[in-house]
Parts: C-alpha cells; structure tokens; sequence
C-alpha cells in the first residue's frame, strides 16, 4: 500500500541542561568505528487517544523528555568527527541536538496489516535527511513521530551503530520511554560512554599477545572470525574510515530492481521449546537456549535455499556481548559497541547433512571461544589494522540476536503499550535478526536475493530436523 505523509514540523532537541563536563571529545575503538552507518527501527502504538490528527500533548511530552533523557545520554546530541592526527573517527560532544520530526497521516494502523513485516511505505515513517559529505553536519540520532487518523503513534528511530550497539541504543529508547510515561528518572541506571576502560584494555603494557600490527586485517591469524572470512573471497574493502563509510552507505540500500527483498518469518514459540527439548532429552546437549535453536535452523534454512555447491566453504558468524566477558568487565551500563563476532566455518555438505544438535554444538563451542583473551585480540585487530572488514557475501551468513530486548515493555505513556516493532534496511541487509514476536513466538527478519524467497520460506517452515 502507499502512505501518504505530510511533515509538520522538524526541529533541533537538545539537553534540557548543559554540564560542562559533558563538552568532551569521546574516543571510539575499533568496534564502534567498523560500522557508523545509520540503522533505522519503527515502533508502532495503538493508541486510544482521541486523535485530532496531531496529537499535540503527547508529541510535546516526548520532547521533554528527550531534552532530559539527553543529558545523560549526551553523545547522541553530538557529531562525528575525524581525529587530525589519527584519522579515527570521534565523538565530538558538541550539544548540537538530536533532530526530532513530526508528522501525519490520514491512514490508520489497521491498514498497514502485519505491522512486524516490512514494507517499502515504512521508509516514509522514518526520517530521511540529505547527509552531508561533511560527518561532523550529520546528527547522530534522527527521530519522526508519526500521529495517524486512528489516533496510532509511530515511533521511527534512527542511530548510528558506532554511537551505540543495540543494548546501549535499547537503553537509550527505554529511558527516553520510561521518562515519557511520566516515571521518576532518578531510578534509572546512569550509562557509562567511555571507551577507556576497553581502550586501556587492549593496550595496557601488562597484557601480552600475539603481534596485531600487521598491515592488512585479514593477516589475523590468531583471531577465528578474521580467519574465517579470509577463506571466502571478499567483495568489499576500504583502507580507512572516511572509505568505509561510503561503502556502507551503499551496502544499505535495497536492491532499485527488487533482487534483493526483506522477509520476515515467524515460528511458535512452543515449536522451539520442543526442537530444545528434544535436542536435550535425546543426551546430544546438556543445555540448549532460544537462540542456539534457531540461529542453527536459520544458516541451514538459509543456506539450502541459496543452492550452494556442497563444497562451497561457508561461516556463520554472530555478535556476542563481551561486556561482562572482558576482564575487567565493561558493566552493564556500557553504552559503546561491546560486541565481538564469534564464527564457526564448514563445508555446505557438511552443514547440510549433520543433525541439528551437531550444528548447535558448533554454535555453542564458537560462543565458548569468546574468551578475555579472544576479545582483546579481536578488538586490538581491529585497533591497529589499516582496513576494515564487513564484507556482504553469499557464503556468509550473519545472524543477530534481539531476543534480550523487551520491546514490548515499551511505554511513553500513549495507552497500550508496544504494538510492533520492524527493522528497515541495515547496512548489510543479508543479515538476520531474531526478535521477540509481539503476539507470542519468535520473528526473523533477513535479506535474501527474490529468486530463493520461496526456498526460504520452505526450508524455514518444513525443514526435517535428524536429530
């Protein structure tokens, strides 16, 4: 369906107070800098607002408590900005504001159908601007707040991946949320943005560890997901930071032909607890969790679908949170990027042919490997080396977990609560992203090429698990 949306108004939203000591030049690692490009989420609420088309008093009260929330979270009022020694890009917080639009819509809520599954009229309901050249013109955060005939409330969110990862980005929204609906923000856990202590962390003279001072990043032979990819031919590289956003940038946008399309897909979730109980009761596992499952039945899906020769090398690889895994730990309150991808490689017949649970234990050693150690090599790797990788392949298939977060506790304080929530097109839109389904059970929402939709849906729907 098309969606016809008139803006109403855009403005600047900065803290509501401005502390001297939040002036600061924050300095990112090499895990926020591998991806700065924007990532967008809708959220939708089904108000039971009596709707004048505007909803002026709710939309006010968002504000507000944006300009609050925004004094702890100050970073997000910031800009990039390229350190003139190292190249490396910055955090400049500079109070320039996050930038807030308004806007409405004669449609209603019900006419969008499922409002979980994407669909090309959602990219009116997140804001867009024209980006400069110049990173240090650019907003960080982009927020619209759509007001539709039903009284409905759209919530688009944009950040960018090197200002937080997705806890710290989750966090960032439920305070924002929790501030709106009119609760007491002092009960709220102030967030930590340095990147000092992980700095620290993998340059400090006392830890020791093999030579990360190779040119290229793919020389890394000591670091599995690096090596990993190294065996799969690359189709993207770039030597610095100001090239490696350019790339992504592109690596985000929809195929203009449709050969690329956004699909998501649903499983119960008493369908997951019995391929877990199975797995366990059979004595191939001892334990078995929501996303060991499904991130095995979504590369072999996956995979099968995309026709590959049984020879063909192939990776799986996934982002695991090093916060409490680092020594010493990050903290929960950690807002910067904390993530490091653990990977496991095979053949596709060997994938193809081995039972679930076998599949599941290669997840679960990849996870185990994911050691202090392991972290401060990756990070250092991606410290100290003089490209980037993220490359966009079919041999390669990431999957991101969303499982952790609570969606659907969301509430500015609009009546119901959450209603959906859809994620746009991400700077390598293969990738798949597992999430909480609103209405009981499991989403995954992932790219794939329009000729292998059909074998995907499929393979996802009636794949025969050997156990």
């Amino acid at each position: 369906m098309d969606l016809e949306i008139t803006l109403k108004e855009t403005i600047t939203v900065r803290p509501s107070e401005l502390q001297a000591a939040n002036i600061q030049t924050i300095e990112l690692s090499g895990l926020d800098r591998i991806s700065p490009a924007m990532l967008y989420t809708i959220f939708f609420f089904k108000s039971q607002l009596k709707n004048d088309g505007e909803n002026p008093i709710e939309l006010e009260r968002a504000k507000r408590a944006l300009q609050r929330v925004l004094v702890s979270w100050y970073p997000a009022a910031g800009r990039f900005k390229f350190n003139e020694t190292t190249g490396k890009l910055e955090i400049d917080c500079n109070n320039k504001g996050v930038t807030m639009i308004t806007a409405v819509t004669e449609s209603k809520l019900e006419e969008l159908g499922c409002l979980h599954e994407y669909k090309p009229c959602y990219e009116k309901l997140v804001p867009k601007l024209c980006q400069s050249s110049d990173v240090s013109e650019n907003p960080l955060v982009l927020v619209q707040i759509t007001s539709f005939a039903c009284g409905g409330i759209s919530i688009g969110l944009g950040g960018s991946h090197a200002l937080f990862d997705g806890v710290g980005a989750f966090k960032f929204l439920a305070s924002w949320a929790y501030v709106s609906s009119g609760k007491d923000e002092s009960d709220l856990t102030f967030p930590n943005h340095s990147r000092d202590a992980l700095l620290h962390a993998i340059s400090s003279p006392n830890y020791s560890c093999p030579d990360t001072s190779a040119a290229s990043i793919y020389e890394q032979d000591h670091v599995a997901a690096i090596q990993d990819l190294y065996r799969i031919p690359m189709q993207a590289m770039a030597s610095d930071d100001r090239c490696w956003e350019t790339a992504l940038s592109k690596f985000g946008q929809i195929d203009p032909q449709g050969e690329l399309v956004l699909v998501t897909l649903s499983v119960k979730k008493v369908v997951v607890d019995a391929w877990k109980g199975m797995a366990i009761e059979s004595g191939k596992l001892t334990r078995c969790s929501t996303f060991d499952v499904l991130c095995a039945h979504v590369w072999k899906a996956r995979v099968m679908a995309l026709k590959l020769h049984p020879s063909t090398n192939i990776c799986l690889q996934f982002p695991v949170d090093s916060r409490s895994r680092l020594r010493p730990p990050l903290g929960e309150n950690f807002t910067g990027n904390a993530f490091v991808l653990a990977s496991v490689s095979c053949s596709v017949k060997d994938l193809l042919k081995e039972p679930l649970h076998q599949t599941i234990q290669r997840i679960q050693e990849a996870k185990d490997v994911i050691t202090d150690e392991y972290i401060k090599l990756y990070a250092k790797a991606l410290e100290y080396s003089s490209d980037k990788f993220f490359p966009s392949m079919r041999e390669l298939t990431i999957i991101t977990d969303w499982l952790r977060f609570p969606f659907h506790a969301l509430d500015f304080g609009w009546g119901p609560r959450l209603s959906g929530a859809v994620l746009l097109a991400t700077p390598v839109p293969e990738t798949a992203f597992l999430m909480l389904d609103l209405e009981g059970g499991y989403l995954v929402r992932l790219g794939i090429e329009k000729k292998h939709v059909q074998n995907l849906i499929n393979n996802f729907n009636n794949f025969d698990f050997n156990y």
